[in-house]
């Protein structure tokens, strides 16, 4: 069984930068949202703090959420392991690490979903994210279905340290399944590191949340 698990969000999209000026990304696919700038400088940030780990503690092994986003986070880790003279991490790509899928509310903002859909915003509110899920669709626990899923993969056998490069729906799914329960409104940093260490018996230990080296600037 693998020693330790790193989670990690990655860099800010295009999506989190139209959204925090209150625009919605209309035609544009959920699975194809790229890096901003900033966000690749935050993935080679990341990079930089993966390689600062002790041996026993680094990753010797990598999944990845096959969206863009999530792709380009990975390539500037391993841009950053490049310059410092380390060999790529070998890497799977894993559909079970994707975001949550939001269907017809696909990369509309609140107050988008309010305007153009407000029996949904309605029934949203009164069902909370647990329960919710939009048309075509995904509630947190159908994320947390799937992430309970690769976990159970994962922990199957002995193995490396493992990377997860994915969303922050799926690092919170599983700071509720490996421990300890997020309070309230839990935020996830971009490019930050969520580590769990196992301490047997299928018990985790939470080491690091919003791990960043630095402070968050997206």
């Amino acid at each position: 069984m693998t020693s330790w698990i790193i989670a990690v969000r990655h860099g800010e999209s295009e999506a989190n930068a139209a959204f925090a000026r209150g625009v919605s990304l209309d035609g544009v696919r959920d699975a194809d949202v790229a890096l901003t700038p900033l966000g690749r400088e935050q993935a080679v940030r990341l990079g930089r703090e993966l390689l600062a780990l002790p041996g026993a503690e680094a990753p010797g092994l990598a999944h990845c959420s096959p969206f863009r986003r999530a792709r380009q986070t990975l390539s500037a880790v391993a841009d950053a392991y490049a310059a410092a003279g380390r060999a790529p991490l070998p890497v799977g790509y894993d559909a079970r690490l994707r975001d949550r899928g939001m269907g017809a509310l696909e990369l509309i903002t609140p107050e988008g979903v309010r305007e153009r859909f407000p029996e949904e915003a309605r029934r949203r509110a009164r069902l909370g994210e647990a329960g919710y899920r939009p048309p075509g669709g995904e509630s947190t626990g159908d994320v947390e279905a799937r992430v309970r899923d690769f976990l159970a993969a994962a922990e199957a056998g002995p193995g490396p340290v493992r990377l997860l490069v994915t969303h922050d729906a799926v690092v919170l799914a599983l700071r509720r399944l490996l421990g300890p329960p997020p309070s309230g409104g839990a935020y996830v940093a971009h490019a930050s590191m969520a580590r769990w260490r196992h301490v047997g018996a299928g018990h985790w230990l939470l080491a690091d949340w919003n791990r960043t080296g630095a402070p968050d600037v997206g």
